[in-house]
């Protein structure tokens, strides 16, 4: 096998770590034992971690490894709910965070972002220009472009902007013989397949992508946060559906609810928009949450929630720099996990009776569960004692299948990884799952790129 010294010899330059911790440290991503998965302690460490300084860079380290049958792992801010990011056989993994230039074009509402780039620096260089992302993951401080474009996320903002994809203009990628493929950024094409895309959403198993361009959003000359008390879920479910049928326009909807039925339920609504824009959505909404019995709870109270969306993953930040990474701690090993489907609106409630009954078999707690932006997105969040891993597992699970059989889909927000890798061919069909591993053969004959994830 070619050795790690030929590659730092034809790369001047290039970072190569080999020390024991930072290897093992990069080998994984947020997804831990305690989500039902207890077989994760096993996790192989990285056989490097290099740290490119740029794409020619990236492109020389995915030759070598090409040439040595060395498996490439790229890795952005490590905060990957899915295995994404996870080393599963002998891999190097290649850090992306030098890669962090962010060059704004203000007058086409557009920037050009590193891979490498967390968000949070990235909405930093567009404030001067009255700009903002239209992506705002809970993640923002942690997360880089190449990570959320690997996942094809969804933000606060997504009823404002939607997901990744739909912000996306143009990609930079390094294909798995080591070539560079670069499209154009323009707001719509009509050429054929479109290649931006195919590396949207791919968990870096078709390319690698370095730069991303995507259309950002002027920051709004009025923001109204409102926060309501519900009766039910059921009364949000409907709030949710009247507000899009009456043409109402607001850029974040959270509904949640903390215990089975008939607890009560919150809703949390933000507009966006010019100088009375805002106001007369709001308004109307408000019109309508009225209408379903809700409450409307204390302005401080609506802002403050808002002000502390980004809270749990600032205090991630803060325990991996002190060493302790978990995402989502949990004392004594206790279970802890999450499921993020979209189902059809006809559909829902036959979702939710079934994700009830799998809580109350498997006698778990049910954190949470909500809609997030519009009627089909729907979550939920359970948690169990450190032996209450096989139900947590069974219980996500199959809450993930009922979507499916639904019409719907297993997730909407964090990608595939290797936690539902196995429910792929459900998702897809076993032709649609045939048809990506034609691509992805293509693209990269020998599995050199992120290899088992996403079930590819």
């Amino acid at each position: 096998m070619e050795s790690l010294a030929a590659l730092e010899a034809a790369c001047p330059g290039l970072v190569v770590v080999t020390d024991g911790a930072p290897r093992a440290a990069a080998a994984t991503d947020a997804l831990r034992p305690t989500r039902g998965r207890p077989d994760l302690r096993a996790a192989p460490a990285a056989v490097a971690v290099v740290e490119p300084a740029d794409t020619a860079q990236v492109a020389a380290v995915v030759r070598w490894a090409s040439r040595a049958g060395m498996a490439v792992v790229a890795r952005g801010g490590g905060s990957g709910l899915m295995g994404g990011a996870s080393v599963l056989r002998p891999a190097v993994v290649l850090d992306l965070h030098r890669l962090d230039r962010v060059d704004v074009d203000g007058e086409t509402c557009q920037v050009r972002a590193g891979a490498g780039a967390r968000l949070e620096a990235v909405d930093a260089a567009l404030a001067p220009y009255g700009l903002m992302l239209g992506h705002d993951p809970w993640t923002v401080n942690v997360a880089t472009i190449g990570g959320v474009l690997s996942t094809n996320g969804l933000g606060y903002l997504g009823a404002r902007a939607g997901n990744v994809a739909a912000q996306v203009r143009a990609v930079e990628v390094v294909l798995a013989d080591g070539r560079i493929l670069a499209t154009r950024a323009a707001p719509a094409r009509s050429v054929g397949l479109e290649l931006t895309h195919l590396f949207v959403g791919t968990e870096g198993t078709l390319g690698i992508v370095t730069e991303a361009t995507l259309a950002v959003l002027p920051k709004p000359e009025e923001r109204i946060v409102q926060l309501y008390e519900l009766p039910s879920f059921d009364a949000g479910v409907g709030v949710a559906i009247a507000l899009r049928r009456t043409g109402i326009r607001y850029a974040c909807l959270e509904l949640s609810a903390d215990d089975l039925p008939p607890a009560p339920a919150s809703l949390l609504l933000v507009f966006d928009g010019l100088a009375g824009e805002a106001a007369l959505h709001a308004a109307r909404g408000a019109d309508i949450v009225r209408r379903a019995d809700g409450r409307a709870l204390p302005t401080a109270e609506a802002e403050a929630q808002w002000a502390g969306r980004h809270a749990i993953a600032d205090r991630w930040a803060a325990n991996r720099r002190a060493h302790r990474d978990d995402l989502m701690p949990e004392a004594g090993g206790h279970q802890f996990d999450y499921a993020h489907v979209g189902v059809p609106a006809a559909g829902l409630a036959a979702v939710r009776t079934t994700a009830h009954a799998l809580v109350r078999r498997h006698e778990l707690m049910l954190i949470e569960e909500g809609l997030w932006h519009w009627p089909e997105l729907y979550s939920i969040v359970v948690s169990g004692p450190p032996e209450s891993a096989d139900g947590v597992r069974t219980t996500i699970d199959g809450v993930c299948r009922a979507a499916q059989e639904a019409g719907g889909t297993m997730e909407y927000c964090h990608g595939v990884g290797v936690k539902l890798a196995h429910l792929m061919e459900a998702e897809h069909g076993a032709t649609g799952l045939e048809v990506m591993g034609r691509v992805k053969q293509s693209l990269d004959p020998a599995g050199t790129l992120n290899p088992g994830k996403a079930g590819l």
